[in-house]
């Protein structure tokens, strides 16, 4: 695959727009911002493969092109309360018909997800590809576990303004000794679910669970997944209880008791049997790993 500059951009803010001034409005002053996100990627050399949603994937030959672009989408003065936090990353990618796919596309990705409102973060291969110039620009941060990678990637930000905008590690002694968790996703063959800071997930056989799992075993209200603090956590609840498998990692038995999760792997309710799908849910941490 050849290497690429990925920016992809998600626009922020846009919610409280469609409720505000309803959709046919809103969806106009969002088209709006991404065709501009298109002309500003464009302008620096770059083309704009694709806008989803809220999202813009742009691609530029050269590190030092993206960076330019993603520096004048952040400096630029979004109107009607609208902005943006993107991912940046040098690395390979293939383009197809209207779409691009790689492993820079997937860190980008993944980078955007973490940044907050006004926030460019972008991983080492993007900012060790810059001149001195540039790289002073950006901040160090920490690690991030990525799936796919033997190692973590070192993350850095970059802001629109002061640095109690830009995503931060956990501080105190707590930051020494774990990761702050962003987000988390969990997937079974029925569907996939998301939980970000201050959001829980309940899980059993009961109607009423978010996650629903079919297997006799699974008790009605097994568990329940919660992101607080930074800190993922399942809880058992059940009378069979539960297994974690990691998969950098020792599993766990879990019965009436909750355990951190991060990185990746995979929880089975009530057996220990992972060809059970009915009693089994992949999950997959954004993780930002202290220095």
């Amino acid at each position: 695959m050849p290497m690429t500059s990925v920016l992809l951009a998600d626009i922020t803010g846009s919610t409280a727009l469609y409720d505000r001034l309803g959709q046919h409005v809103a969806m106009e002053r969002v088209s709006t911002m991404l065709a501009r996100l298109r002309e500003i990627a464009e302008g620096n050399g770059g083309r704009c493969i694709k806008t989803q949603g809220d999202d813009a994937l742009c691609r530029f030959d050269a590190p030092g092109a993206g960076y330019a672009a993603a520096r004048q989408m952040l400096s630029e003065p979004w109107p009607h309360g609208l902005n943006l936090h993107a991912g940046l990353y040098w690395g390979e990618a293939e383009e197809t018909p209207g779409d691009m796919f790689g492993d820079a596309v997937n860190v980008a990705a993944r980078l955007a997800t973490l940044a907050k409102a006004g926030e460019i973060l972008a991983g080492n291969a993007a900012v060790e590809a810059l001149d001195d110039t540039a790289r002073e620009a950006f901040l160090p941060i920490g690690r991030i576990r990525l799936k796919g990678k033997a190692e973590a990637t070192r993350v850095y930000s970059i802001t629109q303004g002061a640095s109690d905008g830009r995503t931060t590690i956990a501080g105190g002694f707590a930051a020494l000794t774990r990761a702050r968790t962003e987000s988390a996703e969990f997937r079974s063959d029925d569907g996939v679910w998301h939980l970000t800071e201050g959001q829980s997930l309940t899980v059993g056989r009961a109607e009423d669970c978010d996650i629903r799992l079919s297997e006799p075993w699974v008790s009605r209200q097994h568990g329940r997944l919660e992101l607080r603090g930074a800190v993922l956590e399942y809880a058992d609840h059940s009378s069979a209880g539960s297994a974690v498998l990691p998969e950098d990692g020792p599993a766990v038995d879990v019965h009436r008791r909750a355990v951190p999760l991060m990185g990746t792997g995979v929880l089975l309710f009530g057996t220990g049997d992972q060809s059970a799908a009915g009693a089994r849910l992949s999950y997959a941490t954004n993780d930002l790993i202290p220095e």
